[in-house]
């Protein structure tokens, strides 16, 4: 696997020379948000022969290298990984009968997230150079990280859901409409 660029003010233009158009993956920092744009990566790359840039902070990198199923995918393509910089940070244990079901203990690493805006948009400006067309792909709770995208003529950016149409759908239905016991649809 091929894991580097630790700075994302590193020159890009050995990768991307040739490039006309070059995607770049934002994904959100948790284990399923991680795991289905890496998918997506890999996809891109081998049916397109397109080149991907895959940008995280390096915990979650590891995390989703080590916890990818399909290796042969990432050692046969245009996957280029990023890892950026995030400052330490603390993470409680689970709280496992907790009232709620939001993750807390995920915050901390959530927060720390927001420190990947200054390194996304010095590799966006880098690629953006070289490459007639960026494309980025991120998580949809991810927009904060990629913002500067506006300052850029040839870029696009288009926003990943990985949660599915159904439950999306589902979700909204119950917060609008909660449906009462004994009801039916």
């Amino acid at each position: 696997m091929d894991i580097h660029d630790k700075d994302a003010g590193h020159d890009h233009s050995s990768i991307s020379k040739q490039a006309e158009v070059v995607v770049i993956i934002v994904p959100f920092p948790c284990q399923s948000h991680l795991n289905q744009l890496l998918h997506l990566s890999c996809l891109i790359s081998s049916s397109y022969n397109i080149p991907v840039h895959y940008t995280t902070a390096s915990t979650h990198l590891r995390q989703a290298n080590h916890r990818f199923n399909n290796k042969t995918h990432l050692q046969n393509s245009q996957v280029h990984f990023h890892e950026f910089p995030t400052p330490d940070f603390v993470s409680p244990s689970p709280t496992p009968n907790s009232s709620t079901k939001f993750p807390t203990h995920h915050q901390p690493s959530f927060e720390s997230s927001i420190h990947l805006r200054q390194p996304m948009a010095a590799l966006l400006q880098s690629i953006s150079a070289t490459a007639r067309k960026v494309i980025v792909i991120h998580d949809v709770l991810m927009a904060y990280a990629v913002q500067d995208i506006a300052n850029v003529p040839n870029a696009e950016s288009y926003a990943f859901n990985p949660t599915s149409p159904f439950s999306s759908f589902f979700d909204g239905w119950q917060m609008k409409n909660h449906p009462q016991k004994g009801n039916r649809l």
